[in-house]
């Protein structure tokens, strides 16, 4: 008897080993018995996974899935009643200005204060914005550029728009700076940016510019020389003279570049070479005629200044 129930043992346990054996052979992996404590680990970071914040929506319950649609709606709600508003702003905003191009804001005076030479009709004459064009679209760039050109004494017009209905231009009078002999004996007559105001006057005005060329003089454009170079040092030498106020110069000419003059007094020519240090130049020169004048008040001649501390006098 003991010998069979031992067969029969052998032979109940063999099934479990053909049952791993059929698990292996179809490629399922026989299944796992956990512990205890690894079931509590798992069950643990589950629940955490479920209590946080960022967790998918089918994990929310149905409180909070509500109150998140309500913070979307608001949301949108918000955003819409913002885009209405900024429709209606842009639409008024359209309105007023179609309007006040084409309805309103019609000039029907046009004011000119300041000094000028010239009659308040021979001005509106000059100026191309009419009364009755709308205060916005008039060409207040061109009008200004117009009268300056037209009026050669006009030197500048300041055009400004005055609500509701008025437009105002305000006239500085340009004065002669400089003179330029005419082959005539006239004179041309520049302002202190070389604008013509004049092109055959009696009388000499402002400092005279001796020895220039000039390829064309025509009243209210600015004068162009032969050598435009001469025409740059001229310009350098008036402007040096003009906002230094040196009201002892009485001339001024350029030979070439590295050949310009100033005249003091009508009687000493100041030979300033190129024009560097123009300024420190005739300085220097001031100062030596201040000096000589002690002694010789009425010498002529020429004063070479090179810029150093070196110059010197030749007397005629």
């Amino acid at each position: 008897m003991k010998k069979s129930q031992k067969k029969r043992t052998k032979k109940a346990s063999k099934p479990i080993k053909g049952n791993e054996q059929s698990f292996n052979d179809l490629g399922i992996e026989p299944p796992k018995i956990y512990r205890e404590s690894q079931r509590t680990v798992y069950s643990d970071s589950a629940n955490r996974e479920r209590r946080q914040p960022g967790r998918k929506a089918d994990n929310l319950t149905h409180a909070e899935k509500r109150q998140k649609d309500n913070k979307k709606r608001k949301k949108r709600n918000k955003f819409r009643k913002v885009l209405i508003w900024l429709m209606i702003i842009i639409a008024f905003a359209a309105t007023g200005t179609v309007l006040s191009l084409t309805v309103f804001f019609h000039i029907d005076t046009i004011e000119v204060i300041g000094d000028t030479n010239y009659e308040l009709n021979e001005i509106l004459a000059q100026c191309t914005i009419d009364k009755g064009e709308n205060l916005f679209l008039s060409d207040t760039q061109t009008a200004k550029q117009m009268l300056e050109q037209n009026l050669p004494y006009i030197y500048n017009a300041e055009i400004k728009r005055k609500l509701p209905y008025t437009i105002e231009i305000q006239i500085t009078t340009a004065q002669p700076a400089y003179s330029i002999m005419n082959k005539d004996k006239t004179y041309i007559l520049l302002d202190d940016r070389f604008k013509v105001l004049e092109e055959s006057a009696e009388k000499s005005r402002g400092i005279t510019i001796q020895k220039a060329e000039i390829e064309s003089a025509a009243a209210g454009m600015r004068i162009i020389f032969k050598d435009s170079d001469v025409g740059d040092c001229l310009s350098k030498l008036a402007k040096t003279v003009n906002d230094n106020s040196f009201s002892e110069i009485t001339a001024i000419y350029c030979n070439n570049i590295n050949d310009n003059y100033v005249v003091y007094d009508g009687r000493i020519e100041f030979k300033l070479g190129t024009c560097d240090n123009l300024e420190k130049k005739i300085y220097q020169g001031l100062t030596a005629c201040a000096e000589l004048n002690n002694s010789n008040p009425n010498a002529t001649g020429t004063m070479t200044i090179t810029g150093d501390k070196s110059l010197y006098f030749t007397e005629k």
